[in-house]
């Protein structure tokens, strides 16, 4: 896990850095009569924090993906046609706590 959260981190700061590298470069051809100076500076904190979670967040949803196939193919391998039951309950508790989250008044 610790290689796997290392190369994932060095990945979102080489973002990072790019995003930030392309956000200077704009702000310094833009005149100064069309643009507000804070507002790059709110580009470059809270824009770009919102696009690195979001990266983590992608590049998570993917490797579960394969995770959770190669867990129920090692479970098929153990007990066979009865790995549906374990499955089936972790599917009926993820929908009982989809629906329970809709039905929270906001």
């Amino acid at each position: 896990m610790g290689q796997y959260q290392h190369l994932t981190y060095r990945t979102i700061t080489m973002v990072r850095g790019g995003l930030v590298a392309m956000i200077y470069r704009k702000t310094t051809v833009v005149s100064l009569k069309d643009v507000d100076p804070a507002s790059s500076m709110t580009l470059m904190s809270a824009d770009i924090e919102r696009i690195v979670q979001g990266w983590q967040s992608m590049h998570e949803i993917w490797a579960n993906v394969i995770e959770i196939g190669l867990a129920i193919y090692l479970l098929q391998r153990q007990l066979g046609l009865a790995c549906v039951v374990p499955v089936g309950v972790a599917i009926c508790k993820w929908l009982i706590t989809l629906l329970r989250f809709e039905t929270q008044p906001q």
